[in-house]
């Protein structure tokens, strides 16, 4: 009972932030070389880029609601950003090789 009483104690001293802990996505491998790629890679590729996306944005919200770091935040949105421009570059770079 007495154990019980304090785990009690602690649990109710702990703040609720800290059960709540916002965790940042991985990001995914670089895109893949458009001159090379294959229509089946820059779809993967583009598939695990969005899916990053919306990790980030509820990693941002996240963090948002419960008061995490935003710096943190800001520098997973800045990331999916820079992966989002070298997949579009690298995507042109197929299309113009593919005739698209």
């Amino acid at each position: 009972m007495k154990a019980f009483t304090i785990l009690y104690t602690i649990a109710a001293a702990m703040p609720l932030t800290a059960l709540a802990e916002c965790v940042a996505p991985s990001p995914p491998a670089e895109p893949p070389n458009g001159a090379t790629a294959t229509r089946e890679e820059m779809v993967a590729a583009q598939a695990a880029i969005k899916s990053y996306d919306a990790a980030a944005a509820q990693y941002s919200e996240c963090v948002r609601k419960d008061g995490g770091n935003p710096v943190k935040a800001g520098e997973t949105i800045r990331a999916v950003e820079r992966l989002a421009a070298q997949f579009n570059a690298e995507l042109r770079v197929f299309k113009q090789r593919n005739g698209g």
